[in-house]
């Protein structure tokens, strides 16, 4: 639906003023090569998502682990690379500026109501995602990583402990 096949999606995207496509999740399964040309090809800068897949709903997800994303993260990240997000030369593809790792660890992570844990889950999905960069011999220009929260409001956040 997105390219010129279909709808042609993404460039009435940008034919309305878009500069950005936000994406929540994905299946690092899958060859994401055509969807990346074709936003660049329309002048479109993509922030991928990661799947929530590893962090809650795979077997041995990251509530199974002591919400330790670690090796979740970093096999989910490779898969990305591997399947379009890193051109022949190891770079990010061009169309690629930020990833969101996580959207929204408070509400899910197990709640907003455990700071600790969704803290400890956000920082060991980078590390993951840091290492799988390493493991693939990135080169160039990195993408930054960025998690997005809500607007929940976290009273665990604000009450200081003892």
């Amino acid at each position: 639906l997105w390219g010129p096949r279909g709808r042609g999606d993404l460039s009435l995207m940008k034919a309305l003023g878009a500069n950005a496509v936000r994406l929540y999740g994905n299946d690092p399964r899958q060859d994401h090569t055509s969807f990346l040309n074709e936003a660049k090809s329309n002048g479109l800068h993509v922030l991928p998502g990661m799947s929530d897949y590893p962090f809650s709903q795979m077997d041995g997800n990251c509530m199974t682990t002591s919400y330790n994303c670690y090796s979740q993260l970093k096999d989910a990240y490779l898969g990305n690379l591997e399947n379009g997000w890193l051109q022949s030369d190891r770079s990010y593809h061009p169309a690629i500026r930020s990833v969101v790792v996580i959207n929204e660890p408070e509400l899910k992570l197990p709640s907003i109501d455990y700071p600790s844990y969704w803290l400890k889950a956000l920082l060991s999905a980078i590390d993951g995602v840091l290492s799988a960069e390493q493991e693939a011999n990135v080169t160039g220009s990195l993408v930054n990583l960025t998690v997005t929260f809500s607007f929940a409001y976290c009273y665990a956040c604000s009450t200081p402990s003892v």
